[in-house]
């Protein structure tokens, strides 16, 4: 597809090699552990099922203007991104992940950072765009780190997140006041618009690379 570029061999740095989707790969992922409401639509546990990690992974490389990438470290799988880029509001970042046993490490930053070095590289003058939940406080400190603002908010219905919702407990609910409300008879999460312009810098923390405690 004109303008997109191929995917790469892999992308190396901050102590990550971010790779294609391949068969390793998704089996890896499938292992991952699991967050759970009101995360639970980046959960991969379907993948352990042999037929949906084979459609997820020809969804992965089939030839649309997404590329898919998995975050490796020590060629263990840590994290993963895609980025589609025929949006027009720019260079949109989605499905940012990183399973709970890989938390704390800087992961996420590092993975986004590697990224948009190539992204930068690849068709440089455009800006990165993505949306976040209201609720993932750790997700925003994360993008912040890595020059993204805050550009707008919404409120957004969400199938996976409503689905969730009828069978959350009342605690759960409560947990996240202020970023749902029921609105024209179904569930709606409040979303930050988030962009990062082109060269913005990118504060990586004393972390980077650091080794599991």
């Amino acid at each position: 597809m004109s303008g997109i570029p191929s995917y790469p061999p892999a992308l190396e740095g901050e102590g990550l090699v971010l790779r294609p989707w391949d068969e390793e790969l998704v089996a890896q992922m499938a292992r991952w552990g699991e967050r759970g409401f009101p995360y639970h639509a980046f959960d991969l546990g379907h993948l352990r099922d042999p037929e949906a990690a084979r459609a997820a992974l020809e969804r992965a490389r089939a030839p649309r203007p997404h590329r898919h990438f998995v975050a490796c470290e020590g060629g263990v799988a840590v994290g993963r991104v895609s980025v589609n880029f025929e949006d027009p509001a720019g260079l949109y970042l989605w499905s940012v992940h990183v399973p709970p046993e890989h938390e704390g490490r800087g992961v996420c930053r590092r993975m986004l950072a590697v990224l948009l070095r190539w992204l930068e590289a690849e068709v440089p003058g455009r800006s990165f765009v993505l949306t976040t939940n209201s609720f993932a406080e750790r997700a925003h400190r994360a993008y912040q780190a890595l020059g993204f603002t805050v550009e707008g908010e919404r409120w957004q219905y969400d199938p996976d997140l409503a689905a969730g919702l009828w069978r959350a407990t009342p605690e759960q609910r409560e947990a996240l006041r202020g970023h749902l409300r029921f609105e024209n008879g179904r569930w709606e999460v409040r979303v930050f618009v988030m962009r990062r312009l082109p060269g913005a810098p990118m504060a990586l923390g004393p972390r980077l690379g650091a080794a599991a405690p």
